[in-house]
C-alpha cells in the first residue's frame, strides 16, 4: 500500500538561529510523503526568508503568515489547512531523527492504532550539553487500549514528558476534529494532549528517541516562568482531574502529578521570597486540600 500523506505543523516565532536545523531534519526524513506547514506567527526576525528558501527548493513545504497569536493559534491555523491523513507537530527550535516519521507511521499501521508515540532526547542550549540522551533503544512496541490509555498517561507523566507533549506523536486526523488548542493559555499541551488520548481507542508506544527537544533558549515561551504560566498549568490540571472524575477514571496518578506540580511551584516561590504574595497563598491553599 502506498504511504499516506503526513502533515507536519511547525509554528514559527523568533527562531532564526535554529530554524534551518529543524527544517533540514524534516526535509531529510526517510518517509517522504509529507507536507510541512510552516506557520509564521508574526515572527520579527529573519525566519520568513529562511522559510522561503525551503519553499523554493522543496514543494513539500507550504508557507503561511499570520498575526502573532501564540503557539496554540499557530497550531490551529496549521491543522485547519493541513491535508494529510495523519498529523504531527514539531517545534521550530527542535529537530527530528532522520527516520522519525517512518518509525511512527510503521508502528501505527502495524498495530492499527489511532496514535503512535515516541520518546525524546533533550539538549540544553545555554549549557551546550545533553540533559539526557538515550543511546540504547530497543525498538520495542507496546500497545495500550481503552481506559488504560489515560491510566498510562498518568503513570508516564510522573516519569517523562513523552505522553504529555503535543509533539512526539503521529495522530489520526479525525481525532483532531473539534479539539483545538486553547487560545490565550500557556502550558497549552497540558490542556490539550490528554484530551486527544482520551479520544483514542488504541495507542502504540515506541521505545525509541525520535525527537530532539532544545531547552535553555533565552526569551522563548518554554523558558519563561510567570504567574500566568503557573495559573494556566494548575487550571489545566484541575480541569483534567474534574473531567476524568466524571468519567470514572482512577485519579491516583493524576492527583500525584498535580500535587507534585504544586509543591514545585511553592518551592520556587519560596526561593524568590514570595511567601507574602497572593499566588503563594493560593497555591498553599490548594495543596492543603490534597491528601
Amino acid at each position: 500500500m502506498e504511504n499516506e500523506l503526513i502533515s507536519i505543523v511547525v509554528p514559527i516565532y523568533n527562531v532564526e538561529n535554529y530554524l534551518r536545523m529543524c527544517l533540514d531534519s524534516i526535509q531529510n526524513q526517510t518517509y517522504q510523503n509529507f507536507e510541512c506547514l510552516l506557520i509564521n506567527d508574526g515572527s520579527p526576525d529573519n525566519s520568513a526568508d529562511i522559510c522561503r528558501e525551503y519553499l523554493a527548493k522543496d514543494a513539500r513545504f507550504r508557507y503561511f503568515e499570520k498575526e502573532n497569536g501564540g503557539s496554540s493559534s499557530a497550531r490551529n491555523f496549521g491543522i485547519e489547512r493541513s491535508e494529510g491523513e495523519y498529523v504531527t507537530f514539531v517545534d521550530s527550535d527542535d529537530w527530528l531523527e532522520h527516520d522519525a516519521l517512518q518509525l511512527l507511521y510503521d508502528a501505527l499501521k502495524k498495530e492499527n492504532a489511532d496514535i503512535s508515540i515516541g520518546r525524546y532526547n533533550c539538549y540544553d542550549e545555554s549549557r551546550c550539553q545533553y540533559l539526557f540522551y538515550d543511546s540504547n533503544p530497543d525498538d520495542s512496541l507496546e500497545v495500550i487500549e481503552g481506559k488504560e490509555i489515560i491510566d498510562r498517561e498518568g503513570v508516564e507523566e510522573m516519569k517523562t514528558g513523552n505522553w504529555t507533549v503535543a509533539y512526539l506523536k503521529l495522530i489520526k486526523r479525525e481525532l483532531l476534529q473539534d479539539l483545538p488548542f486553547p487560545i490565550g493559555k500557556m502550558a497549552e499541551d497540558t490542556y490539550w494532549t490528554w484530551k486527544v488520548l482520551l479520544k483514542a481507542s488504541k495507542v502504540v508506544y515506541l521505545n525509541r528517541c525520535i525527537y530532539w527537544y532544545r531547552v535553555g533558549l533565552t526569551g522563548t515561551l518554554s523558558n519563561t516562568w510567570s504567574e500566568k504560566r503557573i495559573y494556566d498549568e494548575i487550571e489545566a490540571r484541575e480541569e483534567k482531574i474534574s473531567i476524568l472524575a466524571s468519567l470514572d477514571y482512577d485519579l491516583t496518578n493524576h492527583i500525584l502529578v498535580y500535587k507534585n506540580r504544586l509543591q514545585r511551584v511553592i518551592a520556587k516561590l519560596e526561593v524568590q521570597n514570595m511567601q507574602s504574595t497572593e499566588i503563594y497563598r493560593r497555591m498553599m491553599e490548594k495543596l492543603s486540600l490534597l491528601p
